[in-house]
């Protein structure tokens, strides 16, 4: 996203620093600036209930329950948490996360004590026997092992045959509190019961008339709990299999999670409506609702006495509540979810961000403080663009639309819609009254910004583009610094280059193989970068049309590009960042820190940091001049 002009006197400076909101714990090397904790995966009381830990894409938070202040991070870059689970006596914290390992951490010292491996995909249950000396594991490898807890040795190794090899978003597995049972499901709407020491497949569980997202075993093992998309919750005898009851609610249909209380008495279940419902396990009565969340709850925790439970939800925030009565308790924020675009002002002390299920965050760059939010509440922020003067922000959303606000009182100016799609990307002509907005359908809307109507319309060939998967818009746009050009990348693996005064095609540049994901204007406009579904970056000759570089070296898809100011460096970012030296194409740095794909790139002004956005929910501030 271009970074444009903005006025520091727009804004409301908060008072709290970045150490008090955003505590800057185990930040990687080159990393001076953290904004966001994080995307929120697991969380799981301590055995005494004093603590919480939060499980992220950055590693896992421990939170103190009475002051809810963060104490603690345990930084593990390897992806998300899987799994989160405290041994009896509250001494260790098993991590299982995105690179197939088992953490194991101190929790009095947030100290890591062992990385447990041998493990071939994602690490997705974890239990430790009685006394704490033995843990269970169960992942995406369909295998179940055991751990020596003391020396980190792998005791046993169990392959369940038979088991699909196929792995889905939704599918998860559980072990029962004794270790005795594996419950599979994998986006079908039957759950497999395991024999964990035998691998034998004890048998199926149907009755669910959609996918099973979810499964919890009662504190004895005695009962195990699943929920779906289908019509109920839904309680099965651990035994023999036998179903013992519906949950009937007919509010509200699909189920993210569902977990026991510590006495067993009570089920909690995340809906599709963004409430949690309290269920008497024994009657099958609904006992109460809890509402507040503006998104879906996807993990629930009760503390050991049963009296607080806790949920984590997709509006990123984390709510604690009183299990009697229902009552909210208190709400911790900070944590976000992944963060699309970002983009600093001129002289790079703001930046601006947009995620998921939240209006546009204004970051004071130096301190990391959280300024103030702008935009559509329980909207994703998919596109931003700032306007010249900085009094005006365009926001692309996921309600078919296209707002401009006005930064200095966050009212809204006017609506753009476009009803054709749900997901766009937005650019701003460098002058201000031009707005590109292109919704992932076969055309490209030009707008002029200050009257909200169209000016012209970019038609491409439907047929290049509606046979490719689907995949977000995010900053396939990017004016010319004169404005007089607009490129444009396309799902069909070719970038097209349009004359904005007439809406003629000028050229297209191809060389691509897979879908174009990112593009840029060099500072000059005389080059373009691009960043593809096929690995690659590429730099681009305007006048010729010619292929400038190749930048290789990325092992999975190229989601950023950016060039820096002076137009010397190119910046592309994957699971990692790439700085590349223009000129030549030579391969300058490698950045790492983020937990997963990096999504959005933007240096300051005068070339120095590089803010990087990522699917962890986190914005990172790169200091290029170490």
């Amino acid at each position: 996203m271009r970074i444009l002009f903005a006025l520091l006197s727009l804004f409301t400076i908060s008072s709290l620093s970045a150490s008090q909101e955003f505590p800057q714990w185990g930040l990687p090397e080159g990393v001076t600036v953290r904004l966001g904790k994080g995307a929120v995966s697991q969380i799981q009381f301590s055995p005494d209930g004093a603590r919480l830990a939060v499980g992220t894409n950055i590693g896992t938070w421990i939170y103190d329950t009475t002051t809810h202040k963060s104490i603690a991070l345990i930084a593990v870059n390897a992806g998300y948490v899987r799994s989160l689970t405290y041994s009896p006596d509250g001494s260790l914290l098993a991590i299982g996360s995105l690179d197939n390992t088992i953490h194991l951490w101190s929790d009095a010292t947030a100290e890591h004590l062992l990385t447990l491996e041998g493990h071939t995909a994602e690490v997705i249950s974890t239990i430790f026997n009685k006394n704490g000396t033995t843990l269970s594991s169960a992942g995406d490898d369909n295998t179940i092992r055991l751990w020596d807890t003391v020396t980190g040795e792998q005791k046993s190794s169990l392959e369940l045959t038979g088991l699909s090899d196929h792995k889905y978003w939704g599918a998860g597995r559980v072990l029962s509190p004794d270790n005795s049972i594996l419950a599979v499901w994998d986006y079908e709407n039957v759950i497999n019961l395991w024999g964990a020491s035998t691998g034998r497949n004890l048998r199926t569980l149907e009755g669910h008339t959609e996918h099973v997202t979810s499964a919890a075993f009662s504190p004895d093992g005695s009962i195990l709990a699943s929920g779906g998309w289908g019509d109920s919750v839904r309680l099965w005898n651990a035994a023999n299999g036998a179903p013992l009851r519906q949950l009937l609610d007919d509010e509200a249909q699909k189920i993210k999670c569902v977990e026991f209380s510590p006495d067993g008495n009570i089920l909690a279940c995340g809906y599709n409506d963004n409430s949690v419902r309290l269920w008497d396990v024994t009657s099958g009565a609904l006992l109460r609702r809890l509402k507040g969340h503006t998104g879906w709850v996807f993990d629930i925790a009760f503390s050991p006495d049963g009296a607080t439970l806790a949920t984590a939800s997709d509006d990123a925030t984390i709510r604690f509540w009183k299990t009697a009565t229902g009552a909210h308790l208190r709400t911790l924020t900070g944590h976000m979810r992944p963060v699309y675009t970002i983009a600093f002002n001129p002289d790079g002390a703001v930046l601006a961000s947009g995620n998921g299920s939240n209006p546009a965050r204004l970051w004071d760059v130096v301190t990391g403080a959280y300024k103030r939010s702008i935009g559509r509440e329980f909207s994703s922020t998919n596109s931003l663009a700032f306007g010249p003067n900085g009094r005006r922000l365009a926001i692309g959303n996921d309600y078919q639309m296209v707002e401009l606000w006005n930064v200095r009182t966050g009212r809204s100016l006017r609506t753009l819609l476009n009803d054709d799609g749900s997901d766009h990307s937005i650019a701003l002509s460098p002058d201000g009254p031009t707005l590109a907005n292109w919704n992932g359908e076969a055309a490209i809307h030009l707008w002029n910004a200050n009257k909200g109507v169209i000016l012209r319309t970019l038609e491409w060939d439907p047929q290049e583009i509606t046979q490719n998967v689907y995949r977000p818009a995010r900053s396939t746009l990017a004016f010319s610094p004169d404005g007089a050009m607009l490129a444009g990348g396309s799902l069909d693996t070719t970038i097209r280059l349009w004359n904005v005064a007439t809406g003629a095609h000028q050229r297209s540049l191809k060389g691509h193989t897979a879908d174009i994901i990112s593009v840029a204007f060099s500072p000059v406009g005389s080059l373009l970068a691009s960043g593809s579904g096929d690995h690659t970056a590429r730099i681009w000759d305007i006048a010729t049309g010619e292929c400038y570089r190749v930048l290789e070296g990325h092992t999975s898809h190229v989601t950023t590009v950016a060039f820096s100011p002076d137009g010397d460096t190119v910046a592309s970012g994957s699971r990692h960042i790439q700085l590349w030296e223009t000129a030549t194409g030579a391969h300058r740095r490698t950045l790492k820190g983020h937990g997963s794909d990096v999504i959005s790139l933007s240096f300051s002004p005068d070339g120095r940091t590089l803010g990087s956005g990522s699917y962890d929910g986190t914005v990172l501030l790169w200091d290029l001049s170490r």
